[in-house]
C-alpha cells in the first residue's frame, strides 16, 4: 500500500474510506439547482472501518503557522480520525470535520485551544451520518454560513449510486442543506477530494484527487465547475490564498509539499516541503487543510 495516500488504495474495496482543505470566504453563491447525485443517501451503520490501513487507524494532528509553510507545535488531537479540514467561522469558533473511524461517518469537532472537543455527527437533508459523504471541505460564507464541498455517492464497489461533487450549507455547522452538484463525471476515473477557493476576480478554482495526481476545475460562479487541467505534483489537494494574494496549492507526495500560482491557478512554481513523510511515529502525513484566519493548519496521519 502506498503510505502516502493511505486509504486511497482502499477505495475499490470498502464501503467507506474517506480520501481528504479549508478556506475562510464571505462571498455569497446564489442557490443552484440541485441534483439527484446529490442525495445523501441512508445513514452509516454506526460500525468501525476495521481495516488497519483505514480511517480507523488514522489520526488528526494540529499545528500553527503564520505563513503557510512553517509549522510549530503540531501534534494530535483526535484518533480514529481521518482526512480532516478545518474552518474558522465569523464568531472565531475553529470546527474540524472528518471521517470517524470507529462510526463510519463524517463528523465535526471545535478545537478549543490545543485540543478538540468531538460534537458528533453531521446531518444532510435531515439524514443523521449520511455514509455516502466523505472527502469534506468547509469554509464560511456569506452570513456566516459553513459551506461544505464534499464526495457524495461513496459506497461499496458493486454500488450503483452516481458519484459528485456536492455542497451544502449550515447555519450550525451541524445540520446541513444540499446545495447541488458542482462537479459531475460519468467516466471510470475515481475522482476524490474536493478543495475550493474563491479567486479575487469573482471566479473559483477547484482541486481535485485523482489517485497521485491532481485535477484543476475551474467556475465562474463558483457552482458549477469544469475540468482544465491535470497536475503530476501529487495527489489528495489543499487550495489556498497566500498572505500576498497567491493560490496556494498543497498536495501529497512524500509528506505534504506547497506549490504557488500567481496568474490564477494556470501555473505553479514549487515552494517547498511543509511537512515531511513521517510525523510521530506515523509514516503517513497527508489530507492538508489551511485554516484562513486562524494560523492553523491541520492533517492526518496513518
Amino acid at each position: 500500500m502506498n503510505q502516502v495516500f493511505g486509504i486511497r488504495s482502499l477505495l475499490a474495496v470498502l464501503p467507506l474510506l474517506a480520501v481528504c482543505g479549508a478556506k475562510d470566504d464571505t462571498t455569497a453563491i446564489t442557490t443552484p439547482t440541485s441534483s439527484a447525485s446529490c442525495a445523501p443517501g441512508a445513514s452509516a451503520s454506526g460500525q468501525p472501518i476495521n481495516d488497519p490501513n483505514g480511517p480507523y487507524g488514522h489520526q488528526t494532528v494540529i499545528a500553527r503557522t503564520t505563513d503557510g509553510l512553517t509549522m510549530t507545535n503540531a501534534h494530535q488531537v483526535l484518533d480514529h480520525a481521518s482526512v480532516p479540514d478545518g474552518v474558522r467561522r465569523a464568531d472565531g469558533t475553529v470546527l474540524v470535520y472528518y471521517v470517524n473511524g470507529a462510526a463510519g461517518a463524517t463528523h465535526v469537532a471545535r478545537i478549543v485551544g490545543d485540543s478538540a472537543q468531538p460534537l458528533g455527527p453531521i446531518t444532510v437533508d435531515d439524514v443523521p451520518s449520511p455514509g455516502a459523504i466523505v472527502d469534506p471541505d468547509v469554509q464560511t460564507v456569506a452570513g456566516g454560513a459553513v459551506r461544505m464541498f464534499y464526495l457524495n455517492g461513496f459506497g461499496p464497489p458493486n454500488s450503483t449510486a452516481p458519484r459528485a461533487m456536492c455542497s451544502a450549507d449550515s447555519q450550525d455547522g451541524v445540520h446541513f442543506t444540499t446545495r447541488g452538484a458542482a462537479f459531475e463525471w460519468t467516466s471510470g476515473e475515481q475522482f476524490t477530494d474536493p478543495s475550493v477557493v474563491p479567486l479575487s476576480d469573482g471566479s473559483w478554482l477547484m482541486a481535485i484527487s485523482l489517485g497521485q495526481q491532481t485535477v484543476i476545475a475551474r467556475s465562474s460562479n463558483g457552482l458549477t465547475f469544469a475540468r482544465e487541467a491535470t497536475l503530476s505534483f501529487g495527489g489528495v489537494p489543499e487550495l489556498a490564498i497566500a498572505p500576498d494574494g497567491a493560490v496556494r496549492l498543497y498536495v501529497c507526495q512524500g509528506g505534504i509539499t506547497a506549490y504557488r500560482s500567481t496568474d490564477g491557478g494556470r501555473n505553479w512554481t514549487r515552494e517547498r516541503t511543509v511537512m515531511g513523510p513521517g510525523f510521530n511515529g506515523h509514516p503517513i502525513v497527508c489530507d492538508p487543510s489551511l485554516v484562513a484566519g486562524a494560523g492553523m493548519f491541520v492533517f492526518k496521519t496513518g
